[in-house]
């Protein structure tokens, strides 16, 4: 898909969920919507997530699993780019992402991650926020960036490649402002939430009767629903105490 297509995609999206074309999406509020799944878990440094659907019987399952040490801005981006996967690209079933590398040799992948960045950051809600002043390229000051990037929950790397794409700054502002990202932030009275880790361990939707349906039809083993159990915070005396085929007593 060319960058038109995705913009084109994007706007739908945001209009079929009630979405303002200029607001900042809600993405726990929107997940729950859709009924998504989403698991927040620790990935290390290799992956930013992960996107499956499942289709059977005219039924579809959406999960994702999110990266929940990177910053809260990342994971929103993340959960942008999975929604593409999910939603927009064809034929889509599994995978496991990088996310925010724009790496156009990346196919979908790379679609994945301009959708985020315009899903994210609507061209006419990032251009309200910015001063008359500071329109012209490279006149945006880091007072600007911060407001625009507090206001739609995003990391500095996607606003900064939305504003390059968007012709109002060039690589010059985009190293200027990708580093020192909290120290500028503090100075400027703003909270480093945005900046940093969180989501520990939290799960969206009905994963555990996802799982059971999934072990109950045979489509994953014991050892694997446990895991998933085990995911859900469950320890090993509790699975220890589950019963399966047998009435309660």
């Amino acid at each position: 898909m060319n960058s038109i297509v995705l913009e084109k995609e994007a706007t739908k999206f945001r209009t079929v969920n009630g979405i303002g074309s200029d607001d900042p999406i809600k993405f726990k509020s929107l997940l729950k919507k859709l009924n998504v799944i989403t698991v927040y878990r620790p990935l290390g440094e290799k992956f930013s997530g992960m996107a499956i659907k499942l289709e059977e019987d005219s039924i579809t399952n959406r999960l994702i699993l999110v990266n929940n040490t990177h910053s809260l801005g990342k994971q929103h981006f993340t959960i942008a780019h999975e929604l593409y996967h999910l939603y927009i690209q064809a034929g889509f079933d599994f995978m496991t992402c990088h996310t925010g590398t724009f790496d156009k040799k990346g196919g979908e992948e790379y679609n994945a991650d301009v959708f985020a960045s315009i899903l994210l950051l609507p061209e006419n809600g990032v251009k309200a926020l910015i001063p008359d002043e500071e329109t012209v390229k490279d006149k945006i000051s880091l007072q600007t960036i911060l407001k625009i990037e507090q206001y739609f929950s995003c990391s500095r790397s996607a606003l900064l490649y939305r504003l390059k794409e968007l012709k109002l700054i060039t690589s010059t502002l985009y190293e200027k402002y990708r580093i020192n990202v909290k120290k500028g932030a503090i100075l400027n009275g703003y909270s480093l939430d945005l900046y940093e880790s969180g989501n520990k361990n939290l799960v969206l939707g009905n994963y555990g009767e996802l799982a059971n349906e999934l072990y109950s039809k045979e489509k994953i083993s014991e050892s694997h629903f446990y895991s998933l159990l085990i995911d859900l915070g469950m320890n090993e005396k509790e699975l220890e105490n589950l019963s399966y085929g047998e009435e309660d007593c």
